[in-house]
């Protein structure tokens, strides 16, 4: 199979998905570089087979979309073939004030690099039995949550490269995702951006504080428009976002101020996943390889904040994504949601294709 072919196939699982009625094309996105993302949740899915509860650690059947609708497929080539894991689009929850025994209620994104076993989901499928269902449950919860886990050496491989597209494309579907919720053309900001706006009113509030706050502002002056006003982001017309928008809701949803940040903080992650980190940081009961073993863009997340370069968009980092990758998200920009695949004449260095 040439390279092209290779990139664009479905991964054999997810085919199998779609050949079983849980998936159609649309809910499908992929790269040129091989990554594929399910834009249909693992609640979702189960639900188009009927199944709706899980059997929990103590063996009481849970609804399925209170713990499985934020978590979704995704799959990166390796030499044998694919390798298949899960990550995470959440938006404001209110789960625990309605008083439901559920998955946390802040939004944002995780990107897990712990392998999934599709056989779980495959066994789960083909015969929902209790046994199934339980062991799926303890699947997911191994990728998703449980410490002590290993990351999988080719998704290491992927994400910690400057030329992976795949965060972009998630970056891309979790904006998607969120401004499909916007009702009467706006979306309200999260609980925790409201919190971080109020302390960010205060005199002896730090710069850290007031980061998002100021740059939401900077945002608005640049796009002419309040596109956020600390309470709402406006969304002139949700199925195509423009790139003020986008920044908007990540900045709210992720603490994230653009694509190329959110990159960065994914690769950031992938390149501390080495034997050194394992070692634990006294009084804080983890390691480092444990916090970066699961990428986690949300704005209440503490992990890993440190000097957070990734936050800084003159850092190396973020600069180093911008260069690499402003064609990419330059022939995103205005377009309804999916991802550019046209193919051009001229390549840059990272082998992203652009108009010549």
């Amino acid at each position: 199979m040439d390279k092209e072919s290779f990139c664009t196939a479905r991964p054999p699982f997810l085919e199998q998905l779609v050949s079983l009625g849980c998936l159609s094309p649309r809910d499908l996105q992929h790269t040129d570089d091989g990554f594929h993302a399910v834009t249909k949740s693992i609640a979702e899915l189960l639900e188009s087979r009927g199944i709706f509860t899980f059997p929990n650690d103590r063996d009481q059947e849970t609804a399925c979309r209170l713990f499985f609708d934020d978590w979704y497929l995704y799959a990166v080539p390796h030499a044998a073939g694919y390798v298949y894991s899960l990550y995470k689009m959440r938006e404001q929850e209110f789960d625990a004030r309605n008083g439901l025994v559920a998955d946390g209620d802040t939004p944002g994104v995780t990107v897990s690099f712990i392998a999934f076993e599709t056989e779980m989901l495959a066994d789960c499928i083909a015969n929902p039995s209790f046994a199934s269902r339980k062991a799926l449950n303890q699947e997911i919860n191994r990728v998703v949550s449980r410490r002590r886990q290993r990351h999988h050496p080719a998704l290491k491989a992927y994400f910690s490269r400057l030329q992976a597209q795949g965060p972009y494309l998630i970056a891309e579907c979790y904006v998607s995702f969120i401004a499909g919720l916007a009702q009467n053309g706006y979306i309200s900001v999260p609980l925790h951006y409201a919190a971080i706006h109020q302390a960010a009113l205060s005199p002896k509030a730090t710069a850290k504080v007031k980061r998002l706050p100021r740059f939401l502002a900077a945002n608005n002056e640049a796009a002419g428009y309040p596109v956020c006003d600390h309470e709402r982001i406006y969304l002139r017309t949700p199925g195509c976002l423009t790139v003020f928008e986008k920044n908007a809701i990540l900045a709210t949803h992720t603490a994230n101020t653009s694509f190329y940040s959110f990159a960065a903080e994914v690769q950031y992650h992938a390149r501390f996943l080495v034997r050194a980190a394992r070692l634990p940081i006294p009084f804080l009961g983890r390691s480092l390889y444990d916090s970066a073993i699961r990428a986690d863009m949300t704005i209440g997340d503490a992990e890993l904040e440190g000097p957070a370069p990734f936050h800084n968009p003159n850092s190396r980092w973020v600069r180093r994504q911008q260069k690499c990758h402003r064609p990419l998200l330059e022939a995103m920009e205005g377009r309804p949601f999916g991802f550019p695949y046209e193919k051009h004449e001229e390549e840059n260095g990272c082998g992203l294709k652009q108009n010549g």
